[in-house]
């Protein structure tokens, strides 16, 4: 007989830091790290719904028409078709530097084994580029 001690393995949070320079336009200045985000359910499964709840205080003033996005990227950085999703984030008290964030997308039909999560303010309306404030978390598995 074999004394055992039961233990119970939790997963690591998925942490946001800041986004690889391909991301950033280069006209930006001052873009924030958004890192007060967290993931429901966490680790995202494929083909699921997927909540990203947190703030932000950013460095430059969010006005109206600015989104507040989510994209899945594999480990190339190539973004991941049939995921993610946006919203306009600035509706009455703009404008404002401090941003509630509350978005549910629906995650890629099939994730990769490994892949990134990029989470984006931006004023600009170009795809997962950024101008005002950025999350990535990058080597995450399904």
């Amino acid at each position: 007989m074999v004394d055992s001690i039961p233990y119970q393995l939790n997963k690591r949070a998925t942490i946001f830091t800041e986004c690889p320079s391909k991301f950033i336009l280069t006209n930006s200045t001052n873009v924030t790290v958004i890192t007060n985000a967290t993931l429901n359910p966490d680790p995202v499964k494929s083909n699921d719904t997927v909540t990203v709840i947190g703030s932000a205080t950013l460095n430059v003033n969010v006005t109206r028409g600015d989104l507040f996005s989510f994209a899945f990227f594999d480990s190339n950085y190539t973004f991941i078709e049939g995921g993610g999703g946006a919203m306009e984030i600035c509706y009455t008290d703009c404008p404002t530097i401090s941003i509630p964030l509350n978005l549910t997308v629906q995650a890629p039909p099939e994730l990769p084994s490994n892949y990134s999560i990029l989470l984006d303010i931006s004023g600009e309306p170009v795809p997962n580029r950024v101008t005002k404030a950025c999350g990535f978390a990058s080597g995450l598995s399904s």
